[in-house]
C-alpha cells in the first residue's frame, strides 16, 4: 500500500562513500515507512539503492569534490529513484552484463540486481553531472 500523501526524500551524497551509502540507505527506509510500502517492496527498494549508490563510489566517485543526491518520489504508481553525481558517465543501460558474481571481493551482482527489479527511465551526463532515473513498479 502506498500513502496517498507522500512526500520526496532527498539526500546529499559527498567523498564519504561509506557516510553517503549509509545515509542514502537510512532515507530510502524512511521513505519506505513514510509512503507504506509493503514490506517486500522496502526490502528490494533498499537493495535496489544500497547498489546504486555503491556502484556510483565503487566505479565513478573517484576525483576530489565529488558530490551527488539521491530523490525519492512516488509517481504513479511506482517508486521513482533519481540519482545525480558528478562522477565519471555511466550508463547502465549500455554495460554488459555479467556472468557471475565477483569471487575475490564478492561483488558484481548489482547492475543485474538494478536490471531486475527496476526499470530505467532516463540516463543522460550533461555539464559534468550524470543522471539517473529508475522506477521500481509496487
Amino acid at each position: 500500500m502506498i500513502s496517498r500523501n507522500f512526500k520526496p526524500h532527498s539526500c546529499d551524497l559527498d567523498e564519504d562513500g561509506p557516510e553517503s551509502i549509509h545515509r542514502a540507505v537510512a532515507l530510502t527506509q524512511l521513505f519506505s515507512a513514510s509512503n507504506d510500502l509493503a514490506p517486500q517492496h522496502q526490502a528490494k527498494l533498499a537493495i535496489l539503492v544500497e547498489e546504486a549508490v555503491t556502484n556510483i563510489y565503487d566505479h565513478a566517485a573517484s576525483a576530489p569534490g565529488f558530490t551527488g543526491s539521491l530523490l525519492l518520489s512516488i509517481d504513479a504508481g511506482s517508486v521513482r529513484v533519481t540519482l545525480t553525481d558528478s562522477g565519471a558517465p555511466f550508463d547502465p543501460r549500455e554495460a554488459d552484463d555479467i556472468e557471475m558474481p565477483n569471487l575475490e571481493r564478492g561483488g558484481g551482482v548489482g547492475l543485474a540486481l538494478i536490471r531486475t527489479w527496476a526499470d530505467s527511465v532516463d540516463y543522460r551526463s550533461e555539464a559534468g553531472l550524470n543522471r539517473l532515473e529508475l522506477k521500481l513498479r509496487v
